[in-house]
């Protein structure tokens, strides 16, 4: 089983495509998921319409706080990795999870 690290291995143009793209059709798919509701929805009235564009910032502000607080805790794993020191990854990994579990 190999237990290399990606981040200590891998080239640096290929580890940012791999760690961007994930992020990126995340982005892709709720804005798409954002328009085709907007398309549906303003068939039933201009109502329906304008409450779907107010919850759209809402929606964007969640998930910049969560891909915020993702970066954060990226940062500190990347750190704490590279000086080996997998007592305080373990620390982060789990203040993480319950990071993620709470938002």
């Amino acid at each position: 089983m190999d237990t290399a690290n990606k981040m200590e291995t891998m080239k640096m143009s290929r580890l940012l495509v791999n760690m961007s793209l994930p992020l990126m059709i995340s982005l892709l798919v709720q804005s798409l998921y954002n328009i085709v509701d907007s398309v549906f929805v303003a068939r039933l009235s201009e109502t329906a319409l304008t409450a779907t564009s107010l919850a759209f910032p809402v929606q964007i502000m969640m998930i910049a706080v969560s891909v915020g607080t993702s970066v954060g805790i990226n940062a500190l794993l990347s750190k704490s990795v590279g000086a080996k020191d997998y007592k305080i990854t373990t620390n982060i990994a789990v203040t993480g999870v319950m990071l993620a579990l709470g938002e």
